[in-house]
């Protein structure tokens, strides 16, 4: 595999002055869990100019259920969007650097949209670490696009890519698969197809492709293109390859190589974790994903067993159907509740 296809690394567009030296758009991080999120996100937030929490659970949560908190134009409301981040286990929100006092205090002053008042929660995390940017990781992120660029209309995307059977396999390893390599295959194949269906809408300033392999291989060279399309300070290399060195990086055996500086060893791990039927299910799948993004299928004739494939469709369908619900509600929801979710935070500064 020599070569992968993805955007050119160019800032056009992006103002980093004005608010304060590296300030610019919010950075979205996503693609397939096990892809390596998480490395590229302790990677950008060891930039001493932006920071990225690891890993909270209330974006797309609270932009689904907006209308039942009434107009953001009365401070109580937002009020309750706040405490509804900090009282909620499931938000994540201890992630950020702030008190529970400090994020509603920074919702009731900030513009009357559902975007504003995230913004706000975030670059309050940010400035509460001398840093003038926000960002947000979260693998989820890449089939939830949709939401986040409803309510961050000037984000930029950076949808990171790894080879299918090496997702599937750590998924599996680290139990996260939820239902075996079909079902970590499925998720792989909705990662890919939705972020690149909006590397056909956006702009290039507002999206690109990190690809796994590439960013362990030379680290210093895959985060010079990823400064240099965010419009970071490149001085800020030497920081964020020094990741592994941070105090604030997430902890447990799915991550405990973020404790570790790059290493190349978990690129063809996959090769004696998987059997010559999961490969031939992963392959027989998202082959042709795989070859338009340099990933060359192994070409094994296994045949996979059709209860195997039974799984797999269904699965696929049944996630389709969930997100075809969800496209329905919002259908409704635009007719029946109008007022705008996009962030005026940086509209104002």
């Amino acid at each position: 595999m020599e070569k992968y296809s993805s955007h050119d690394a160019t800032p056009a567009g992006v103002d980093v002055s004005g608010a304060g030296e590296g300030a610019g758009p919010p950075v979205i991080v996503g693609g397939c869990p096990r892809s390596g999120t998480t490395l590229l996100r302790s990677m950008l937030n060891s930039h001493p100019h932006l920071a990225v929490p690891h890993e909270t659970a209330f974006i797309v949560p609270l932009y689904r259920k907006r209308d039942s908190f009434g107009d953001f134009a009365d401070p109580d409301n937002r009020r309750k969007v706040a405490e509804w981040i900090v009282k909620n286990k499931k938000s994540r929100n201890e992630r950020l650097k702030a008190t529970p006092e400090e994020l509603v205090e920074a919702a009731l002053h900030s513009p009357p949209t559902l975007g504003s008042i995230l913004a706000s929660c975030f670059m309050l995390n940010a400035r509460n670490q001398g840093k003038p940017r926000w960002g947000d990781k979260r693998p989820s992120h890449a089939w939830n696009l949709n939401e986040i660029f409803d309510l961050f209309p000037d984000a930029q995307y950076v949808n990171v890519i790894r080879d299918p059977r090496a997702c599937v396999a750590s998924m599996n390893r680290v139990g996260w698969s939820w239902g075996g390599v079909e079902s970590a295959t499925e998720m792989w194949e909705r990662a890919i197809v939705s972020a690149e269906s909006w590397r056909r809408k956006l702009p290039e300033e507002q999206y690109l492709d990190v690809y796994y392999e590439e960013l362990v291989r030379d680290p210093r060279a895959g985060l010079e293109r990823v400064c240099a399309f965010l419009g970071l300070d490149p001085a800020g290399i030497d920081a964020m390859l020094d990741y592994h060195q941070d105090p604030d990086r997430p902890t447990g055996t799915p991550f405990k190589e973020i404790s570790k500086p790059v290493s190349t060893e978990s690129v063809h791990s996959w090769e004696e974790q998987l059997t010559g039927t999961d490969l031939a299910l992963i392959e027989g799948v998202v082959g042709d994903e795989m070859r338009r993004h340099g990933y060359e299928p192994t070409g094994t004739r296994v045949p996979v067993p059709k209860e195997r494939m039974k799984a797999f469709r269904r699965i696929r369908s049944s996630r389709t159907k969930q997100a075809r619900k969800r496209r329905l509600v919002e259908v409704k929801r635009m007719v029946t509740y109008r007022r705008p979710a996009a962030d005026q935070t940086r509209g104002e500064a």
